[in-house]
């Protein structure tokens, strides 16, 4: 009786959500008051151009959309109901599902989607690899006909992250204007600081049961927990930032609140600089990879909510592209200090340092703290080679001036961000830290080059999966990083919100479209 009344419930919200004016207020298109959520942002600020740089890309997914899904279980149809590719891997055509419109009212059609991939394509960072198109033809208003100048292995990849948006979005000049997509949410007002959207009552996909969401600017987790246990916020942890480690364990008693939990493919590494007087010897590199208790950091810094890291990808089937065969490294430092005494480092004066021909094994390592755990976690491997004989000295970068330190390769050892690792293809993180020309590079390997570039034009999967894994061993064979950990990604609800759950990266209020509350 309760599910068939609950049913009613979800019907007549629907229709009551369709009779909407375009004159009503926020307020006013709320069914029931229960159905509103209030959500932190960890960003500095919010920015809703979705082709800008500067974008805040979380809250993208709840006004913009794209042709295709591109998530961990694979490709999925979007604006686009299907697609083909021809036999050369050059021409694509995607099917446009129809009746969907713009936030104005305005029809979503081929012609927008071509306008959205050309606006995207001038806007796309110039350190990322793209596609590169030799035409687009309209056969008809739901067609899309897309020839690229050459085969390109992750193109629907790319389009999963295309967003479709209304030319109206920007003036003649390209400056944007106003946040227009196909979206399940409507903003309504925004400042810097907070967005307030409401469901949007014509989405395609049925009009979201949560009628407000208030997107508020809070960069402290501190602040953000303080807020959820005062009432003022129903989630913590949706944005990619997660819930703090160290404060889930005092809500996982407490009825009011759900503890939520994933595995995901964000992987924590230190890139050692090669050419550095100290690394340049792999011996020296594999023993600090022995040296490392993976183990030991997760239950420190990450509460146990994490896995160790056992390669550049993955450490198991689960996130795809990963190469099963790579072991990884254990904990090992007797191996370590081997290895250490092999390649001629030794503590001769007693005083806990080793040196060689005169001089102290004595480096530095750096980090942007561009995970809040960074800092903790520097100062345990600090401690862990510490019992090797090697002295870390750790140096906290702003961002700018550490990513000009990582360009310049002016370090010893550095904690790599995780720049473009998605959850499905990670082949602009493998370009960016990898690859000779890649803008952070910490490796030159002709022979992973000359596989990358085979990889990127190779459309068939099987084949791609097997030059993946080939990428892979050349990483783990140069061995140019200590690979860490998989941090888990937790977050925090109040009890009653059902339908709700976490997402990696970017993608974290995804899920509110099918959110709703019930007693």
């Amino acid at each position: 009786m309760k599910s068939a009344l609950f049913f009613l419930f979800i019907v007549l919200s629907c229709l009551f959500a369709g009779c909407i004016s375009d004159s009503s207020s926020v307020e006013e298109t709320i069914s029931h008051p229960s159905q509103e959520l209030v959500v932190p942002l960890g960003d500095r600020e919010v920015t809703m151009d979705p082709l800008g740089t500067s974008t805040s890309w979380h809250i993208r997914p709840l006004i913009f959309e794209t042709l295709v899904v591109a998530d961990i279980e694979g490709n999925h149809p979007a604006l686009a109901t299907s697609w083909n590719v021809s036999q050369d891997g050059r021409t694509w055509t995607f099917y446009l599902r129809e009746g969907v419109k713009f936030h104005d009212k305005t029809p979503f059609d081929a012609f927008s989607a071509n306008y959205s991939i050309h606006a995207s394509l001038e806007k796309r960072s110039s350190f990322t690899y793209k596609f590169k198109v030799e035409s687009i033809r309209i056969p008809d208003n739901h067609t899309l006909v897309i020839t690229l100048k050459e085969p390109y292995g992750p193109f629907l990849d790319d389009m999963g992250s295309t967003w479709m948006v209304s030319p109206r979005c920007y003036d003649k000049e390209g400056k944007f204007k106003e946040a227009i997509g196909t979206g399940p949410f409507i903003p309504v007002t925004y400042s810097k600081q907070e967005v307030v959207f409401k469901s949007n009552p014509e989405y395609w996909d049925g009009a979201p049961i949560i009628k407000k969401v208030t997107v508020k600017v809070i960069p402290d987790a501190t602040t953000q927990i303080m807020a959820l246990e005062a009432g003022e916020l129903d989630i913590v942890g949706a944005d990619q930032s997660g819930a703090g480690y160290s404060y889930i364990k005092r809500f996982e008693d407490d009825p009011s609140f759900v503890i939520y939990k994933k595995n995901q493919s964000q992987i924590e590494f230190i890139g050692f600089n090669v050419h550095s007087e100290f690394f340049s010897d792999k011996r020296v590199r594999e023993a600090i990879n022995y040296g490392i208790d993976r183990h030991a950091i997760i239950n420190s810094v990450l509460e146990g909510y994490g896995v160790p890291a056992k390669g550049p990808i993955g450490h198991d089937s689960s996130i795809p592209w990963t190469n099963t065969k790579i072991e990884g490294y254990s904990y090992n430092p007797e191996m370590a200090a081997k290895l250490l005494k092999d390649a001629g480092w030794e503590d001769k004066d007693n005083d806990g340092v080793l040196e060689k021909d005169g001089k102290r094994f004595e480096v530095t390592l750096i980090h942007s703290g561009h995970r809040s755990f960074n800092g903790a976690m520097t100062e345990i491997i600090q401690a862990q080679l510490a019992k090797l004989g090697i002295k870390i000295n750790i140096m906290t970068l702003e961002r700018g001036a550490f990513s000009s330190t990582l360009q310049k390769k002016d370090f010893d050892m550095a904690v790599i961000p995780n720049y473009g690792k998605g959850e499905t293809d990670p082949y602009t993180y493998l370009f960016l830290f990898f690859h000779s020309k890649g803008m952070y590079h910490i490796m030159e390997n002709e022979t992973f080059d000359r596989l990358y570039y085979q990889y990127m034009s190779t459309v068939d999967p099987g084949k791609r999966k097997v030059i993946y894994d080939q990428m892979q061993e050349v990483i783990m064979e140069e061995c140019v990083a200590a690979f860490l950990m998989h941090p888990g990604k937790t977050g925090i609800a109040k009890k009653g919100l059902n339908d709700f759950e976490l997402k990696y990266g970017f993608g974290g209020f995804k899920s509110l479209k099918k959110a709703y509350w019930s007693d």
